[in-house]
């Protein structure tokens, strides 16, 4: 694979699709390993190719070796071939391309997740190494550590990146600059940009048995009327759930998601360009509190894990929520994203929904993606002691765009749209949610383990499931905490 002949045959392509017409009797071109023959090409797809073809002008990278290196598997081929899984030949067909236009030898690297890859890479830099040319995982286990060692590279140093294009999640500069400089690239490059944004999804069968129009709840997202409060109008079509035996309105509800929808971030900006947190309990916190801890409280209305009983969702109910929803034993649940593919293995069909607004008044929907809690955001990241960086920003940048066709193609086309989704309304809410992912770079100075950072985060969480009286003055003390953290880890990157 390692001959010049594909961008060859991408130029002859491209010469091609200029000089042939529009007729009827003209066949579809193909691109060499990206379609079946029989598949159209797309301007997307001529656009992206074309990009990456005049991006390697001038480039040849025969003899050297493109290391990428993670600890997730999803994010790598399966086989060094195309083997029938989709996710796995999109990320092999990517490879390819970039080997057979660079002339690279590409070497993957799967560690034992990501906690390993960060320790690698710390250890690798450290000793001065330059092994791994570009790394793979979560923001929260493998971006925090990393960066507070200081072995990343500001991306913008790179040359042939351009930060600004459809590829890059814009939101990474709102959510992940400190000072100006950026460490993480968020977008496509990442099979985990597809597949962590809360979402709300409904059963289908619930909303049957009660009279509950899914029509009515996909309108009032399309005209702005989704609320929080068009959600509780919605649910009280069902009963209480006194009993504990019938169906519940809502399932394990998280506490941050509706925070972040509500257009607040935990992190914010001065006028510098410098991250901190707000000592004062913000006023949207307060609004949103008070509409939804009466009702995420209520053991009636709302299925919830109690930590202060030790009790988990299957403790507690003899079920986990997946099952629960399964069972038709509850109407609304706010998994991610990820959960519109592995929720197919169950027998209840569902409909999608991003999460809702705090009022009518707010302009956008809002989708955290899950970079702390149980799960995290996926970036990829660039050690400071790469070899070659002019080869790896091209090979980055070439990786971003054509993950856009490759990626963007199985993950959100095929796996969620294509496989996931019960009906074509769910197709265009996942437009609507990819378009309002939001990020917050919190899980870089929230002190804790994977499993809670600390009681900073924790009580956002907590106060929506628990009455807590005090968190005012939890939230005051905690975000004094945060705030020093914040100047700690900034002082680091100044003396990098």
């Amino acid at each position: 694979m390692k001959n010049r002949l594909l961008p060859l045959l991408f130029a002859l392509f491209f010469t091609a699709s200029a000089l042939v017409g529009c007729s009827k009797a003209d066949h579809h071109h193909t691109i060499p390993g990206m379609q079946n023959e029989n598949s159209p090409v797309t301007e997307e797809e001529r656009s992206v190719k074309d990009y990456v073809l005049k991006l390697s002008e001038g480039a040849s990278y025969e003899g050297k070796t493109f290391a990428y290196m993670g600890g997730r598997d999803e994010n790598f081929p399966t086989k060094e071939e195309e083997t029938g899984d989709i996710r796995s030949d999109a990320l092999f067909k990517r490879q390819r391309d970039i080997e057979d236009i660079y002339g690279i030898e590409w070497e993957n690297i799967l560690v034992d997740g990501s906690d390993d890859a960060a320790d690698q890479m710390i250890n690798e830099v450290m000793a001065g190494g330059d092994s791994y040319d570009l790394v793979n995982g979560y923001v929260r286990s493998v971006g925090r550590p990393t960066l507070n060692a200081r072995v990343l590279m500001d991306v913008q140093e790179l040359d042939h990146l351009d930060l600004d294009r459809e590829w890059w999640n814009q939101a990474m500069w709102d959510s992940y600059a400190l000072d100006g400089k950026l460490f993480f690239l968020l977008g496509p490059i990442n099979v985990c940009h597809y597949s962590d944004s809360h979402i709300v999804i409904f059963n289908k069968s619930v909303t049957e048995m009660y009279g509950i129009e899914d029509s009515d709840l996909y309108d009032s997202v399309k005209d702005g009327s989704w609320t929080i409060d068009k959600m509780f109008e919605v649910a009280s079509a069902i009963p209480e759930n006194s009993s504990g035996t019938g169906t519940y309105r809502y399932i394990n509800p998280c506490g941050r998601a509706f925070l972040y929808a509500a257009g607040y971030s935990i992190t914010k900006y001065d006028e510098d360009g410098s991250p901190y947190v707000e000592e004062k309990l913000p006023r949207e916190f307060s609004d949103l509190s008070d509409k939804m801890v009466p009702v995420f409280t209520d053991a009636s209305q709302t299925a919830f894990a109690n930590e202060r009983k030790h009790e988990n969702m299957e403790t507690k109910f003899g079920e986990n929520e997946d099952e629960l929803f399964d069972n038709d034993r509850g109407l609304f649940m706010f998994p991610n994203t990820g959960a519109v593919e592995y929720m197919r293995q169950y027998d209840v069909p569902f409909g999608i929904l991003p999460m809702p607004k705090l009022s009518q008044s707010q302009k956008n929907y809002y989708c955290l993606s899950e970079s702390f809690g149980g799960g995290s955001t996926g970036a990829v990241y660039v050690p400071k002691t790469v070899r070659d960086p002019e080869m790896v920003g091209r090979i980055t940048e070439s990786m971003a765009a054509l993950s856009q066709i490759y990626v963007k193609d199985a993950y959100y086309n095929k796996l969620l749209k294509g496989q996931g989704i019960f009906d074509m309304e769910s197709a265009d809410m996942l437009d609507i949610i990819f378009e309002s992912k939001v990020f917050d770079m919190a899980d870089l100075y929230c002190e804790g383990d994977l499993n809670s950072l600390g009681p900073f985060i924790k009580a956002i969480d907590d106060n929506m499931k628990y009455d807590n009286t005090n968190f005012s003055s939890d939230y005051y003390a905690n975000a004094r905490i945060a705030n020093l953290n914040i100047k700690l880890l900034l002082k680091s990157l100044d003396e990098g």
